[in-house]
């Protein structure tokens, strides 16, 4: 009796067998699990963190245009560059932009990102804050608004005449442009040279908006002097256009002033002949000599004082030539030589037609 209580029951032994069973097969289903989350982990972020670092050769030079909207957090940006095929994981985006100190430094705005990147090109730009722009116009010194106009054509933007017209019948709140007298071209001289970037859905409107902004940050800085002075703003602007367009070395633009004021003063007429030419331009007439008979008010061989208004849109260093001419008594100036820029200066009229011999010599 004792001995066969001691034996185990034969479904006793089952049921442990059974039991071993389902704890291997629980064990290995777990085990499977943890296989397939290591999977995944490897897949979606060890992989893109250490294997997927270099972008895609067989698209490098393919360019795509992204927008990351203000107050965009890095899972906000890894979801873009994702949905545009930039990347291959957000998460992994996610945590390469920690792992490479990126993360929190990227800036609102668009960018233009090459599909051949990799993952640390991209993040570099994102956070530089050098945003893409579709159009880059570049306005030198002196250029006519006719000039901007085409240029801002040559760029795609808008027509010409679209620009014109803006320039011509547009609403602008800037009190600098408070009783502008009547003339053809309104906003010649306050459409400020200089670099400016547009997206790619500019208008006309905004290239013009942005160029007498700019102006206003320049008359801002000199608002005082020009209320010091006996002119009033459209009349230094005009003045500083003439130097603009007949000076090309900066030392001389004060000394051209001078003269300018010299010639107010005496009463004399101040007979330039870049400001007879922007009146044929007006008009509408050749440009390619100087007609001395044209009929305008930017004749300045005819009428006297200055012309209706500036002639180019100078930059702020004629500005500053008309604010600050120099003090010297020469009332006449002409070209040294046809090779060169700098002007002969002279008190007497006897002097200026010596130079003007001078010069003319060096035409043949």
């Amino acid at each position: 009796m004792d001995e066969q209580k001691k034996r185990p029951l034969p479904h006793s032994n089952n049921k442990r067998k059974r039991k071993k069973r389902l704890t291997k097969i629980g064990l290995g289903i777990i085990l499977g699990f943890l296989a397939v989350i290591v999977l995944v982990f490897a897949l979606c972020v060890i992989r893109p963190l250490f294997f997927s670092n270099h972008g895609d050769e067989k698209r490098a030079g393919e360019t795509i245009v992204v927008t990351i909207p203000e107050g965009s957090s890095t899972a906000d940006i890894a979801q873009i560059l994702k949905e545009n095929d930039l990347i291959d994981s957000a998460w992994g985006f996610r945590m390469k932009s920690k792992s490479s100190g990126y993360d929190g430094t990227y800036k609102q705005g668009t960018y233009q990102l090459d599909y051949g990147m990799d993952q640390l090109e991209m993040m570099a730009i994102i956070s530089s804050g050098e945003v893409y722009h579709a159009y880059t116009l570049v306005v030198p010194e002196g250029f006519t608004t006719v000039r901007i106009a085409q240029r801002v054509e040559e760029l795609g933007i808008c027509t010409a005449q679209e620009f014109i017209q803006e320039c011509q019948t547009g609403t602008f709140d800037y009190t600098f442009l408070e009783n502008l007298p009547d003339r053809t071209y309104r906003l010649e001289g306050y459409l400020f040279p200089d670099t400016y970037y547009f997206e790619e859905s500019a208008t006309a409107r905004d290239v013009v908006n942005a160029m007498l902004k700019r102006f206003e940050q320049i008359y801002e800085t000199y608002q005082d002097d020009i209320e010091a002075s006996s002119y009033s703003l459209d009349q230094i602007i005009t003045m500083a256009s003439i130097v603009e367009r007949e000076i090309a070395l900066d030392e001389e633009r004060a000394i051209a002033a001078g003269v300018i004021y010299n010639r107010l003063k005496d009463g004399m007429r101040l007979q330039i002949d870049a400001t007879v030419l922007y009146g044929q331009l007006v008009n509408g007439e050749d440009t390619s000599s100087v007609n001395l008979e044209s009929d305008s008010p930017y004749n300045t061989y005819l009428n006297q004082g200055l012309p209706i208004g500036p002639i180019a849109n100078p930059g702020e260093a004629s500005i500053i030539a008309a604010l600050n001419p120099a003090s010297h008594n020469y009332i006449y100036y002409v070209l040294e030589s046809a090779d060169q820029e700098n002007h002969i200066y002279c008190e007497t009229y006897e002097e200026f037609l010596e130079a003007k011999a001078n010069y003319q010599k060096t035409l043949s």
